[in-house]
């Protein structure tokens, strides 16, 4: 059962973003051409800045998330309803409390915002992402619910329908009105109904959540919870700085325009992210069921896995992008977009250690291990403010991007594995960092190949040439890959999930047939 959710979780999700790829290429095309690059970067500054009020969540979310693995395993429904209840009394607090930071961020906008006074209605358009904000808070404690129970799947299927919706209807305002207020009020009125509609799906999904009766949880999930929150307002202090400060950065330093150039890499990568997030997001809310209920052999076996497909995913997503990803640029929206290949290379590598965490990371927060590193990301943050700034000096926008790799090198890099072998394998960590190690040595040289074999067979930069180019660095990684894993038990643990699953699909595809 564990194994069928995630295999849904992972299919609905990697449609839903296939689709939701496409119309974003349009969709920031259009953008682009209608608007231009200043607006492109005030949309990704807001974006930035109002990421802040991440750190008003405090962790609830994941805790809560956590602490809910085991009642629903065991069917505890008067557990279940106090955590939701719970979750559901602290989000409305939170939300006025978000109003209320965001009303006194505003006055300090124009610090951040370096040539980009000729942005008109500026305040409208900054409330109107604080409103999207608040508004993602309305029925938080339904998504966690669902997620823990591992059918997230069900409103995967209706956010895809809306955001269809929303990226067409945005195209059009763009067409048509070349009004940038306009394209935000009908993104925000589509996604308030995109959250009403969601919260009822669940309502009708979990009927129990919905009774008036109040339930109180047990006092030691309580002192758990409230340990795990102060732990998770640390972590999240740390992830702001580390990740949500480069677009503030660049907009004060070098200019809003620049926030543009480089929101143009960020959607890409986001993009892909969001393409290969459903594969390994898929068994996520699966992890922590499994942590809770099987051996750690079990758990340790699991992860190996989980750490394949994630070097697997990640690293060929840094050879494709390597390869294609400022070519790309060039031939979609033009040749002035591009940034110089150093700030490239660490874009790329900072994308490759965060995603090379997943597994790790994942595993830590299943296991409910929120206290033992809760003042890292703080030093992970202010390592990554310091030497950003330092390497500003040197490197200029380069710079940014390499405070961000030593930040996560000297951090969290090594903690989280510190800890989870130790506290959910009990086996040496050193283990993780030898076939992280090991791992990364043949991305590099699979990575030399590939661009060698690029650069030598295609010329150009027509959209055939870029075909020609992604082909290529599919190819010859997935021959290496494969040659040097196939005899591996994680692969041949990979290899008959799929056959069952194609299987299935036979014995289905027959059934239908002999009808």
């Amino acid at each position: 059962m564990r194994t069928k959710h995630s295999l849904k979780n992972m299919y609905i999700g990697v449609v839903s973003q296939i689709v939701l790829v496409l119309l974003g290429f349009i969709s920031r095309k259009i953008f682009v051409d209608n608007l231009g690059i200043d607006y492109l970067g005030i949309n990704g500054l807001l974006t930035n800045v109002l990421s802040l009020m991440a750190l008003v969540e405090s962790g609830i979310g994941i805790s809560i998330v956590y602490n809910l693995y085991k009642p629903l395993a065991d069917g505890d429904k008067k557990k279940v309803i106090a955590l939701v209840q719970l979750y559901k009394k602290a989000y409305s607090f939170l939300a006025l409390i978000v109003l209320a930071i965001s009303i006194c961020l505003y006055p300090f906008l124009g610090f951040l915002m370096k040539d980009g006074g000729n942005i008109e209605h500026l305040t409208f358009i900054y409330f109107l992402f604080v409103s999207k904000n608040m508004i993602s808070y309305l029925n938080a404690h339904k998504w966690s619910l669902i997620n823990a129970d591992q059918r997230g799947y069900i409103i995967t299927k209706i956010n895809l329908i809306f955001q269809i919706i929303t990226m067409v209807a945005r195209i059009i305002i763009l067409i048509t009105t070349n009004s940038y207020v306009l394209y935000l009020v009908i993104e925000l009125l589509l996604y308030l109904i995109q959250t009403i509609y969601s919260g009822r799906i669940v309502n009708n999904k979990y009927p129990y959540i919905n009774t008036k009766e109040k339930f109180s949880i047990d006092l030691n999930t309580k002192e758990n919870l409230v340990k795990n929150i102060k732990a998770m307002f640390l972590h999240n202090i740390g992830g702001f700085m580390v990740f949500g400060t480069d677009n503030i950065l660049i907009s004060s330093l070098i200019s809003v325009g620049t926030v543009g150039l480089y929101s143009n890499y960020t959607m890409i990568i986001q993009q892909i992210s969001a393409l290969v997030a459903p594969v390994l997001g898929g068994i996520d809310a699966s992890i922590g069921n499994l942590v809770a209920t099987e051996s750690t052999e079990k758990s340790y076996s699991i992860f190996k896995v989980y750490f394949l497909v994630s070097f697997w995913i990640y690293s060929f997503c840094v050879i494709l992008l390597f390869n294609l990803l400022n070519p790309f640029i060039s031939w979609w929206i033009g040749d002035v977009y591009i940034l110089n290949n150093l700030s490239l290379f660490f874009i790329l590598l900072n994308f490759y250690l965060t995603g090379m965490r997943t597994a790790i990371a994942t595993f830590k927060n299943k296991a409910g291990l929120f206290t033992q590193d809760k003042y890292a990301p703080i030093f992970e943050g202010l390592i990554n403010l310091i030497t950003s700034l330092i390497l500003f000096k040197y490197y200029g926008l380069a710079g940014i991007f390499m405070g961000t790799t030593v930040s996560t090198l000297l951090t969290v890099f090594w903690t989280q594995p510190v800890i989870v072998y130790k506290n959910v394998f009990k086996i040496p960590f050193t283990r993780y960092f030898i076939k992280y190690g090991t791992y990364s040595m043949i991305m590099v040289l699979v990575c030399m190949i590939t661009t060698l074999a690029c650069n030598n067979l295609i010329s150009g930069g027509n959209f055939l040439s870029l075909i020609g180019r992604g082909l290529i660095c599919l190819i010859i990684p997935f021959i290496f890959y494969f040659v040097l894993f196939y005899r591996s038990e994680e692969f041949k643990y990979i290899l008959n999930i799929i056959n069952s699953v194609l299987t299935k699909f036979r014995i289905r595809v027959m059934s239908v047939v002999s009808r």
